[in-house]
């Protein structure tokens, strides 16, 4: 992978990025080509810092793993269903990565790229419904395509996406991202305007309840729900 790692980063950046492709696609069997994918992608965002190589590979990965899931051979149902997983992994971290709300050091999001990232989340919902996955992963999904309607300025789509969320949290029995989803639920009433005192007084709820519960990760999804709201709120006054 090492090695792999950096004849692609040589050619994404000396080179073509479908030439980059074409020397991932020689890997060797499917799953271990989409095993690839995921991992270099992870490699640009965390290593790397380099967005606009993320988007190229990811999205390339995206529709290798989706077309080869479909010229699976019958009787083989398990390597699809792997392929189709693997897109979706891919798909989350794009709509993740592309998300301003992390304010990542060193990662620039630009308008173009917004619209990758909700497509992405789109996509990551989708898969997570059509391979039947537990709730918590619906939750996370339909909390990552609330994330990107946010950021695009779509405040009603992002409530109705948080609303859900918070509801398949609570199917899956995880109170921290109940209460992180009720969170989310308040910023975007106070971003849309309107119901901001709602939202205010549930923003506060939520971060109460998170640090009532104390763990780490509670603790972090009070503090990301602070920043977060400052982000969107800056971004909305520029």
């Amino acid at each position: 992978m090492a090695e792999l790692l950096t004849d692609v980063r040589t050619l994404l950046r000396e080179g073509d990025s479908y030439e980059a492709i074409e020397l991932i696609h020689k890997v060797g069997e499917p799953a271990a080509v989409a095993d690839s994918y995921l991992e270099l992608v992870k490699h640009l965002y965390w290593k790397e810092r380099a967005l606009p190589e993320v988007v190229t590979i990811a999205r390339a990965g995206i529709q290798y793993c989706l077309t080869r899931a479909q010229d699976v051979p019958e009787g083989e149902s398990e390597l699809a269903a792997t392929l189709r997983g693997t897109a979706k992994a891919l798909a989350y971290n794009l709509a993740s990565f592309t998300w301003p709300g992390w304010e990542e050091e060193g990662i620039v999001i630009t308008p173009p790229d917004l619209m990758v990232g909700l497509d992405a989340a789109k996509l990551n919902l989708r898969l997570a419904r059509e391979l039947g996955r537990e709730p918590s992963v619906l939750s996370a999904a339909h909390w990552a395509l609330g994330a990107q309607y946010v950021a695009a300025g779509k405040y009603d789509e992002a409530m109705n996406a948080f609303s859900t969320a918070e509801q398949k949290a609570r199917e899956a029995e995880d109170d921290a991202s109940v209460f992180m989803n009720l969170g989310y639920l308040g910023i975007a009433r106070i971003l849309e305007g309107s119901g901001r005192k709602e939202g205010e007084k549930q923003l506060k709820e939520a971060v109460e309840g998170l640090k009532k519960l104390n763990t780490e990760d509670s603790r972090f999804f009070a503090d990301q729900l602070k920043s977060v709201l400052g982000v969107f709120a800056d971004r909305a006054r520029a």
